[in-house]
């Protein structure tokens, strides 16, 4: 039990069992989504909402007093948090991103910003005359440490 409750700290409050129900209670941040249907949480738990501050939320994540049961809500506590964690971490990079393409449209020639383009099929930046990746931010003198 102890590596199970391990991996989903610092966000484990409590386990409960109440009636033939188990209890899994985590904190999380108040932003975070816990809407099942977007994080992918089993479909035989519910969450309910215990309590709220301006930071945080503390949800009972609840399911059969089963060994089914148990794994569930385990389960679907490391779905909220692993979803939430990569979407901070997406939120993280897409800013620093930005940061880099404002610093390069600053600094490249407009003859180069012109030939760039983004495409969905290979996440990346592409360069519209051929099918080579742009290196935006990996000029040499750039100061990027980044490798293609």
């Amino acid at each position: 039990m102890f590596d199970t409750i391990f991996s989903i700290r610092p966000f484990f409050f409590s386990l409960r069992e109440i009636k033939e129900n188990v209890s899994l209670d985590i904190k999380i941040p108040l932003s975070w989504n816990i809407n099942p249907d977007v994080n992918g949480v089993d479909k035989d738990v519910s969450i309910k909402v215990q309590d709220e501050n301006e930071r945080n939320r503390l949800i009972s994540i609840i399911g059969l007093a089963t060994k089914t049961g148990y794994d569930a809500v385990f389960s679907s506590a490391k779905q909220i948090i692993t979803y939430n964690q990569e979407i901070e971490e997406k939120n993280r990079l897409f800013n620093e991103k930005v940061e880099e393409l404002k610093k390069f449209f600053l600094e490249a020639p407009i003859e180069k910003l012109k030939d760039i383009s983004f495409t969905n099929e290979k996440h990346g930046v592409r360069n519209r005359k051929s099918t080579r990746e742009a290196k935006v931010g990996n000029e040499e003198g750039s100061g990027s440490n980044e490798s293609e």
